[in-house]
């Protein structure tokens, strides 16, 4: 079964940095998982990339689209497969049936 995954930035941390003000340098997200049955999720925060000065966008005007390309950008490639593995492994762990307790038949 496949999982669908949900990022989500949940917060960005800003500071002045030169001529720039509140310029994003950290993001907080999480990651959603969910194959239509069961869920997993992991919470995490990542230092941003350098800003561009020659292409900055202000705050106020930063999308969630641009805000999820600049965490995934920082984490890379590799360090977002995992995260995403991480989220599914607890939803694999779900999947395993495990005992029920029952009464005693007499």
């Amino acid at each position: 079964m496949s999982i669908n995954y949900t990022w989500n930035v949940t917060g960005l941390m800003v500071q002045n940095e030169g001529d720039l003000e509140n310029v994003a340098v950290m993001s907080n997200f999480n990651i959603n998982g969910t194959d239509g049955e069961h869920t997993g999720q992991v919470s995490y925060s990542v230092n941003l990339l350098p800003a561009d000065a020659e292409n900055f966008t202000p705050y106020n005007e930063i999308t969630q689209e641009q805000a999820l390309q600049w965490t995934k950008d920082a984490l890379g490639e590799d360090r977002v497969n995992n995260m995403q593995q991480e989220v599914q492994d607890q939803i694999d762990k779900q999947r395993i049936p495990t005992p029920q307790p029952a009464p005693l038949p007499w």
